[in-house]
């Protein structure tokens, strides 16, 4: 159950970064941490490392209504792809890894989060 909320709050935290450049009056108080993880390498080293964790975790103990085996694979590919956000972040080529914008990245993941972790039922369909 930790490993549900430990994702859920890694997700909120990549929204939250993802949408200060878009929202910057209301996101303010997120300011000084994007200068953190731009400055600071042993920062963005940590989040590369929980995101590593955090998508073993949930590969190897999937919530309840999850397969045994696979684990729950999706939330754990987007702590991956989260986690290759964090480590390329202050390099100027990392809107291009993706090749989308950081907003229209923020609202699939609030999509994902949405469907997958409030209505576990209809990702096993």
């Amino acid at each position: 159950m930790q490993i549900y909320f430990l994702t859920l709050a890694y997700y909120v935290f990549t929204i939250l970064i993802l949408l200060l450049d878009e929202y910057r009056l209301q996101l303010g108080f997120m300011f000084k941490l994007k200068h953190y993880l731009i400055v600071k390498k042993k920062m963005r080293l940590f989040f590369f490392i929980s995101g590593i964790v955090l998508c073993l975790l949930n590969l190897f103990f999937p919530m309840y209504p999850g397969p045994v085996l696979a684990g729950d694979l999706f939330p754990a590919l987007v702590c991956f792809f989260i986690a290759l956000y964090f480590i390329r972040y202050a390099r100027e080529d990392r809107k291009t890894y993706l090749r989308i914008s950081d907003k229209n990245c923020a609202f699939a993941l609030i999509c994902f989060s949405l469907i997958h972790f409030f209505f576990p039922n209809l990702v096993l369909f």
